[in-house]
């Protein structure tokens, strides 16, 4: 993998992909105005001793470890729908274009409830791909469910969650014709996240 290129939030497939997360059936940026970026930390370098990018949200709930160096940064907007939004985000891009993202959506009172299947099949659905049989397990205060999936030409591992308060998406997204050198870089991205105590 080549070293990472800027992060570009406005136009990155995996952004889009963990924001516009459907509520009450409306894509997010349908309706939503002026959505306002907050980046509070840009192309962080420091690395453990595993060579990795120990990777905590500045506002957010969680951490994850990325192989590259990542931007940590919020999200705020206010949809007619629910009320006002806000994502707490990791993420990094590489120029070889493989993507890792995890976004954090502080539910809001008017918000329904996510269905973690559905949702994962709808993300299926844009990449031309059929999700496999998907199980939804509680750990801890979570509900999780688990994925990966290939379309035409990306593919996606995924871990999505939701607590009360919470809902958080991580996903590693990369081009199909990398996948024996991405999906084991990707397994671990996603099986890193943790949250915070």
């Amino acid at each position: 993998m080549n070293p990472c290129s800027p992060l570009n939030i406005a136009n990155r497939r995996l952004t889009t992909a963990l924001v516009c997360i459907l509520m009450g059936g409306y894509p997010l940026y349908t309706y939503a105005a002026n959505p306002k970026l907050e980046m509070h930390r840009e192309m962080v370098q420091q690395t453990d001793a595993d060579g990795l990018y120990p990777a905590e949200s500045t506002r957010g709930h969680f951490s994850v470890k990325s192989p590259l160096p990542f931007n940590d940064y919020t999200i705020t907007t206010e949809d007619p729908n629910i009320g006002t939004l806000t994502m707490h985000g990791i993420g990094s891009r590489s120029v070889d274009d493989m993507e890792f993202g995890t976004i954090e959506t502080i539910r809001t009172a008017r918000q329904k409830d996510m269905n973690l299947r559905d949702f994962i099949t709808r993300t299926a659905a844009s990449l031309g791909a059929t999700a496999p049989a998907i199980s939804v397990k509680q750990e801890g205060p979570e509900q999780v469910a688990r994925t990966a999936f290939e379309g035409t030409s990306r593919a996606i591992v995924m871990r999505l969650s939701k607590t009360s308060g919470s809902v958080f998406n991580v996903m590693c997204d990369y081009p199909v014709h990398a996948a024996k050198t991405a999906r084991q870089m990707c397994d671990n991205y996603v099986s890193s996240f943790r949250l915070k105590n």
